[in-house]
C-alpha cells in the first residue's frame, strides 16, 4: 500500500530535508507541501493525503487549531506532529485536537520514519522525550493519590504536639500554654483522633518525622 504524505512547516530546509527522508521509503510518496496553515487546510483539502507531518509553531495559525479544522474537513487522515516544543501542555493539546503521534525534531531521522509506520498502522507514538514527560507526570498523579493529603494543624495545636514530644506532663503543658489541664487533655485526645494516632508514643513519633519536635 503506497501512503500519500503531506508535509506542513515554515523552515523550507527542513520540508527539503524531510521530504528526501521520506522519499527513501518505498511505501510513501510525498504528495505535497505548505508553509501555512491556510495553505496546509487548502492543499489538504484537494490532495487527500493520507498522513499529514506538521509542526504547530506556524506563522499565520496555531497548529492545534489547525488539526482540528483539517480533521473537520477530512476526518479519516492522520495527523503525526513534529515539533521543537516538547512541552507538555502542547502535547496534550495536539493529542486532544487528534493528532495520533509527537515527535520531538532533534530526534533522528529514523524516529520519524518509525513515527510514520506505527501511526499509519494505527497506533499511537510519542518521542521518548515526550512520554518521559507524560510517564513522570503519571508517576506524580499516582504518589499524591497514594498518599493522603496531612491534616493542617493550628498553631496550638503545634505548640501542644512539641510539648508532648519533649515528654511534658498535661499540667506542665497547660501552665505554658496558660490553658487548663481538662482544655489540655481535650485537646489531645482531638490531636490524636485527627493524626490517627492511638497512643502518646507515636504523638512523639508523628512530631519527629515532620520536624515539628524540639532539636
Amino acid at each position: 500500500m503506497n501512503v500519500k504524505v503531506f508535509l506542513v512547516d515554515d523552515h523550507p530546509m527542513l520540508l527539503n530535508g524531510l521530504h528526501q527522508a521520506l522519499a527513501q521509503q518505498s511505501n510513501l510518496t510525498v504528495v505535497g507541501e505548505a508553509s501555512t496553515a491556510a495553505l496546509a487546510m487548502k492543499r489538504a483539502a484537494e490532495l487527500t493525503p493520507d498522513l499529514i507531518i506538521m509542526d504547530l509553531h506556524l506563522p499565520d495559525m496555531s497548529g492545534i487549531d489547525a488539526i482540528r479544522q483539517i480533521l473537520c474537513v477530512l476526518p479519516f487522515v492522520k495527523i503525526l506532529v513534529f515539533s521543537g516544543d516538547a512541552a507538555r501542555t502542547l502535547v496534550d493539546e495536539a493529542l486532544r485536537a487528534g493528532a495520533c503521534g509527537y515527535v520531538w525534531k532533534l530526534s533522528p531521522v529514523g524516529e520519524l520514519i518509525r513515527a510514520v509506520q506505527m501511526v499509519i498502522e494505527g497506533k499511537l507514538y510519542l518521542s521518548p522525550e515526550v512520554s518521559a514527560s507524560i510517564l513522570d507526570d503519571y508517576r506524580k498523579s499516582l504518589v499524591a493519590e497514594a498518599e493522603p493529603p496531612k491534616p493542617q494543624l493550628s498553631e496550638l495545636e503545634k505548640q501542644l504536639l512539641r510539648l508532648v514530644a519533649e515528654g511534658r506532663r498535661n499540667k506542665e503543658i497547660a501552665a505554658q500554654l496558660a490553658i487548663s489541664a481538662k482544655s489540655v487533655e481535650a485537646y489531645r485526645s482531638r490531636l490524636m483522633k485527627k493524626l490517627g494516632c492511638s497512643s502518646s508514643a507515636e504523638l512523639v513519633r508523628y512530631a519527629v518525622r515532620e520536624g515539628l519536635a524540639a532539636a
